[in-house]
């Protein structure tokens, strides 16, 4: 493709109908950018996005928004600076890299009406803030405002996040397609796995990047003294 970058804009507003309007919208839009291959996915929802809705678990044989997010093949920023609401957090603690600006809040509220999330966030936020923040968000339903969500390394609090979003998605596109999904792929199955076994992973994957024309790239730019165009290959 042509630009290197997919952009996915999301408004405010209930997201958790995997059948409604907004949400299959967004599945179209990840789908539609899954088959043109980008070299990064950018997903911004400037005023935020989800609602205080109910939550049904999504249909056997289909697949939720956060799980297409999560497993899309190039590397992900979520932006957002609103609220991050149930389903819609549920969405941006998808992406590989988070991005807010200082009117950014997250709260799941699905304990409050006797649900759960059910698109990853019960997963999803113990390995992005940890076990006490995800307690106190999951159990008391409580709303954490950006500076907070910035502290736990939740996401990172700048003054114009669209503008930072948009400078990290150009970097990911310039970068090395294989040596992201191998880094990518180190740290998700690694979480599953002893040291031990994480460890052999990551020499394992070192091994087949070795043989990469990326890999001879990187050393003939660094030699060079250019920058490296990759390719992917």
């Amino acid at each position: 493709m042509d630009e290197p970058i997919a952009l996915i804009e999301v408004a405010p507003g209930g997201l958790a109908d995997i059948g409604g309007g907004a949400c299959t919208r967004l599945i179209a839009a990840l789908e539609r950018a899954n088959v043109e291959r980008p070299r990064a996915l950018l997903v911004v929802a400037v005023d935020g996005l989800g609602a205080v809705e109910q939550r049904m678990p999504t249909p056997r044989g289909l697949d939720d928004p956060a799980a297409l997010l999560a497993e899309f093949p190039a590397p992900t920023v979520a932006v957002w600076n609103g609220p991050a609401i149930g389903a819609g957090a549920e969405i941006v603690l998808a992406a590989d890299i988070r991005v807010i600006g200082r009117d950014a809040s997250m709260t799941f509220p699905e304990v409050g009406a006797g649900e759960l999330p059910c698109w990853g966030g019960t997963q999803r936020l113990v390995r992005a803030g940890g076990v006490a923040l995800a307690l106190r968000m999951l159990v008391s339903g409580d709303t954490l405002d950006a500076s907070i969500l910035d502290r736990s390394g939740v996401a990172v609090c700048v003054a114009d996040p669209v503008t930072e979003g948009k400078a990290l998605a150009r970097r990911l596109a310039d970068g090395a397609p294989r040596a992201q999904q191998a880094a990518r792929d180190a740290v998700h199955r690694g979480l599953d796995v002893t040291l031990r076994d994480g460890l052999r992973l990551e020499a394992d994957l070192n091994l087949l990047l070795s043989t990469t024309k990326d890999r001879s790239e990187g050393i003939d730019a660094f030699f060079e003294k250019r920058p490296p165009k990759f390719t992917g290959e």
